[in-house]
């Protein structure tokens, strides 16, 4: 596939690779840190020489739990990729493989609301090497076919995904105002704060889930005093029968080009409520994407 004609330019998003720390690369052997170090120096020597050569954009969603709205983030993000006609390799370190659950449903309509722009593939965060991982990433940005790279990692505290967080250029801490979120959520600020300290990472913010109109005064000094100082997503993702039931509703983009043709009565409604919440992936990516050439720029 050809790259996308809205893709950036950049020396790489991938440059805390080229680094080696004792941290990052504590459980490689010397051997692979030297291989690894120059082949990344001399990707980047490369890359700076053309204005032509693109960079593939790394995201994670982070938490300590499961259901806190890690997987629906990342496929807002998605189906925002694929409406702006650009492509994505979702990688699933989770054993649900959601990402797989979403491509299978979105396959299997008739017709398809899936896309070839988009692929899947599956690292379970136990079973994976870190340097597996790492150069799946980098084989992912050297061919130049993905704008994004979306992973999406099991809720849990492990080294494996403390590896993870430092190859992404923003990190989403998703998080929805109930108590057992929030009881989490100081845990997973902290690993970033100390990742952090280091210079191991890139951009992070707190994204706000499964919102409701109004939230209590009490929530709201709650989740203050938690996130004290952390910087916040001004987006939030709202409670909604198609977000919470993202997986199963495909891309949206492509829903709606499939499904609106023939839409009548109730099912107008629905594609009506498809275009709400595509309009509410748009705008999470379009903060994403602001957050990130933010980061660059400084």
């Amino acid at each position: 596939m050809a790259a996308s004609p809205h893709r950036r330019t950049s020396a790489w998003p991938l440059n805390r690779m080229s680094a080696p720390t004792h941290v990052r690369f504590a459980a490689l052997p010397h051997v692979r840190i030297y291989a690894l170090t120059h082949v990344r120096i001399a990707a980047i020597t490369d890359r700076q020489s053309s204005s032509l050569e693109t960079a593939m954009k790394v995201i994670t969603a982070y938490s300590h739990k499961g259901g806190t709205g890690k997987t629906t983030a990342l496929m807002m993000l998605a189906s925002a990729i694929e409406a702006r006609g650009q492509s994505a390799l979702l990688v699933d370190c989770d054993p649900h493989q959601s990402f797989k659950a979403y491509e299978t449903h979105s396959k299997s309509t008739s017709p398809a609301i899936w896309s070839d722009r988009m692929d899947v593939i599956y690292l379970h965060y136990e079973a994976t090497k870190v340097a597996v991982l790492e150069q799946t990433l980098l084989d992912a940005d050297e061919g130049g076919r993905f704008d994004y790279c979306l992973l999406n990692l099991a809720g849990v505290d492990h080294p494996f995904n403390r590896h993870v967080l430092r190859y992404a250029e923003l990190t989403l801490l998703p998080f929805a105002p109930a108590a057992l979120d929030m009881m989490e959520l100081p845990g997973a600020l902290d690993v970033l704060r100390q990742l952090g300290d280091q210079g191991e990472v890139g951009q992070a913010r707190v994204l706000l889930t499964k919102m409701r109109s109004k939230m209590t005064s009490a929530q709201t000094g709650y989740i203050d005093a938690v996130l004290a100082g952390f910087p916040v997503m001004k987006t939030q993702i709202r409670e909604t029968a198609v977000l919470g039931d993202i997986v199963m509703r495909g891309l949206l983009g492509k829903a709606i080009a499939a499904w609106e043709p023939e839409a009548s009565g109730l099912q107008k409604m629905e594609i009506a409520r498809l275009r709400e919440a595509l309009e509410e992936c748009q705008a999470l990516l379009a903060e994403v994407d602001s957050i990130i050439e933010l980061g660059e720029a400084a």
